[in-house]
């Protein structure tokens, strides 16, 4: 029975789906964040475990937890996600999420269980943050299954003209979930948190952090229960507990497609960014509490130096958090607001603010197609802003408008790749296609880690004197105020070092750019037709679906005039090769030249002319490494060249799939193909024709989808 698509975002399922990973993602963060402030005050301040253990290994320990799941399990979360149906898998998860956070409940309870002076307050400490660091892994596998169940049943659940509305929805959404996530995380466990020092721990409210996360998971069961049933994609699909082997499968079917290649690396690469600046803001926040804390400690022994006011981000914060929660928590707030790590959660929230604004504007933008021009677009946002990060610096609004104008970039850089992700996917493996971009994902984070280090350590080689890798204890250093002064000295370089790491974000943001316009050569014409549309390209795609996803194609269109040739281009999702016999008509001259660039042949009327020689050399290349051509077809002074051309093409590759295309943009404005049409362009694909077909039939094909009714369909 198939399945009816919705042809609004306001629909029972989708907005059951919305909801519920709105709570799961809340949740996730929120833990995350508490895990790491709660473990850190536990093991690290009040037990004193000991054994290295340290508040950084405590964080690298926490990070740990919620990616390992996606490594260890992501082979297995596509296949069920196609085997089952996604609906069951969300609601099973959801169910899951709600025994997680009764975990964290538990745990954050514990101490609570016994006195302040109980002997037994250190062993439940203890436990109680390896509760709750345990809840950080099992929602970092709630995700490894979640996330392909989510974005692999929006096509199952959405039609394609709103797709892209759609993931702009969802991600705009899920980063809003993050920012609250994040936030709520932080400045909760800041005004709840008890009383810890060395060796003493007063409980306060930490358990009421876990029973609203708890209650909050039970609402979004609840959510994701109203979703309608969705039938199973592979209902015969074998399961193996082969780790390996569905992994290769999985990526097997990436590889073998361009646009899914293309969605999967550049999403890919957004993931290393993300993790390259987060990681760099949580460097500037640790040199930040370093350097004031030395600074506090050199005024002692040296009046004659200036104390720090380098805070007054922390000081307009309290400002607001004393505005907003009650007077008996001012105290608190003050305190919570000068947490160096909770000012580095704001900081990212912002960027989340800009991915979750970006992302909705991105999928309003998209209108009703797959519009890969945002895609160099926002790319080239994050590459500007990272500069200006890197090069403007202590100007505070600007700091903050240029991380919301990266992650403004992440948003229109992302939601085009997603979409393109979930549709172009076989309908039997989407789960597994997402699972694979999930496990890409994590690998590229831990690469992004690593490189981090690597470029901190050289930064710090290269900038730093030598007492600050020496071996000196802070105590020693106190003694001798001018050992202390040339320490602190260190520290204030060690500020500007986040500045250089901004810069190599840019650096890297370029490089992946670069790659992505290797994969795809008409990026930045995608980006120029976008433009020229004034930023809502109103064109449609219909029967997409009709082109492969790899494999030689020609395409044989009625675009005479520049303006279709474009469309054409925009209208698909593989690089095409457009050989453009035209009809002068208006032109940009910008445009022309990125169209040559990217491989655009205008060739004239005149049979003569060497750039006929040039089309047919070039397309016989291209299809011969499974690449796609275009042609137009319908000036009747050319059928003969445009009939040979066709021929030795076909001799090329006698297996490519030859498809009619209908431009109603090359009819005229007022030629919009069939009754009932509206003004706005569309590109039309119709059915594979016969491999011996002749110009004449493929003429008779392309006047067939003239006759397209405007909501979609056509013969």
């Amino acid at each position: 029975m198939k399945q009816q698509l919705s042809e609004t975002l306001i629909s029972r399922t989708f907005l059951g789906l919305l909801l519920a990973q709105f709570t799961a993602t809340f949740n996730d963060q929120a833990i995350h964040m508490v895990a790491i402030f709660y473990s850190v005050d536990m093991l690290v301040r009040y037990v004193q475990i000991g054994r290295g253990i340290d508040d950084k290994a405590v964080v690298a320990i926490v990070t740990a937890c919620f990616i390992a799941p996606f490594l260890m399990f992501s082979s297995f979360a596509g296949p069920l996600g196609d085997r089952f149906s996604k609906r069951s898998v969300i609601v099973f998860w959801k169910w899951a999420e709600v025994g997680m956070m009764l975990l964290a409940f538990v745990g954050l309870l514990l101490p609570h269980l016994v006195g302040t002076n109980s002997p037994r307050l250190p062993t439940l400490a203890h436990i109680s943050a390896i509760m709750v660091i345990s809840t950080v892994f099992l929602m970092g596998m709630h995700s490894t299954f979640f996330v392909p169940a989510k974005l692999g049943a929006m096509p199952e659940i959405l039609h394609p003209s709103i797709l892209s509305r759609g993931n702009g929805v969802l991600e705009g959404t899920s980063f809003a979930a993050q920012i609250a996530g994040t936030s709520a995380g932080g400045i909760f466990y800041s005004l709840l948190k008890g009383e810890v020092s060395t060796g003493r721990f007063q409980p306060a409210w930490e358990w009421t952090i876990g029973a609203a996360l708890l209650t909050l998971a039970l609402v979004g069961t609840l959510t994701a229960i109203l979703m309608r049933p969705l039938p199973a994609a592979a209902p015969d699909l074998k399961l193996s507990w082969n780790w390996l082997k569905p992994l290769k499968q999985n990526f097997g079917i990436v590889s073998r497609s361009q646009p899914l290649t293309l969605s999967v690396i550049g999403i890919a690469c957004c993931v290393f960014m993300t993790l390259f600046l987060r990681q760099t803001l949580l460097y500037r926040g640790e040199v930040k509490k370093e350097l004031k804390a030395e600074r506090a400690e050199l005024v002692k022994h040296d009046p004659s130096a200036k104390p720090d006011h380098s805070n007054e981000g922390g000081t307009t914060l309290a400002r607001v958090l004393t505005a907003v929660f009650p007077k008996r928590l001012e105290k608190r707030a003050r305190t919570a607001a000068q947490e160096p790590e909770l000012q580095v959660a704001l900081l990212f929230a912002v960027v989340g603010l800009g991915v979750g604004a970006g992302s909705l504007v991105a999928g309003y933008l998209s209108g009703h197609r797959i519009e890969l021009g945002l895609v160099p677009a926002g790319a080239l946002t994050i590459i500007v802003c990272t500069l200006v990060l890197g090069l403007i610096l202590n100007v505070p609004w600007i700091f903050i408008a240029a991380l919301f104008g990266i992650g403004w970039g992440a948003g229109f850089y992302l939601v085009p790749l997603y979409t393109q992700l979930q549709h172009r996917a076989p309908k039997e493996s989407k789960g597994n296609v997402v699972s694979a971009s999930n496990f890409l994902n994590v690998v590229f984070g831990i690469v992004a880690v690593a490189v981090f280090y690597a470029a901190t350590f050289l930064l710090e080689r290269a900038m730093l004197e030598p007492v600050a890798s020496a071996q000196i204890t802070k105590e020693q250093i106190s003694k001798d105020p001018a050992l202390l002064k040339k320490y602190v000295g260190n520290l204030v370089r060690k500020e500007q070092i986040p500045y250089w790491l901004f810069i190599v974000t840019s650096a890297l943001t370029a490089g992946a750019l670069y790659y992505l316009f290797l994969r795809l050569r008409d990026f930045f014409l995608r980006m120029g037709i976008w433009i020229r549309s004034g930023g809502h390209n109103p064109l449609r795609t219909i029967g997409i679906e009709h082109m492969p996803v790899e494999g030689p194609v020609i395409l044989l269109a009625n675009s005479n005039l520049f303006r279709a040739a474009l469309d054409l281009v925009a209208a698909v999702d593989r690089y095409l090769h457009v050989v453009l016999v035209e009809t002068k008509g208006a032109r940009h001259a910008w445009l022309q030249g990125w169209a040559e660039h990217a491989g655009m042949i205008a060739v004239p009327t005149n049979v003569k002319a060497p750039e006929w020689s040039k089309a047919l050399e070039t397309g016989v290349k291209t299809l011969k490494v499974g690449g796609m051509v275009a042609l137009t077809v319908n000036q009747p002074e050319c059928a003969a060249e445009s009939a040979r051309l066709i021929d030795a093409w076909r001799s090329s590759r006698p297996d490519a799939v030859v498809l009619p295309v209908y431009c109603t943009s090359a009819a005229g404005a007022n030629a919009s193909a069939g009754v009932g049409a509206k003004p706005y362009p569309r590109v039309i694909i119709g059915e594979p024709l016969p491999p011996h077909v002749d110009l004449a039939t493929v003429l008779s094909a392309i006047e067939c989808l003239a006759s397209a009714p405007a909501n979609g369909k056509h013969p």
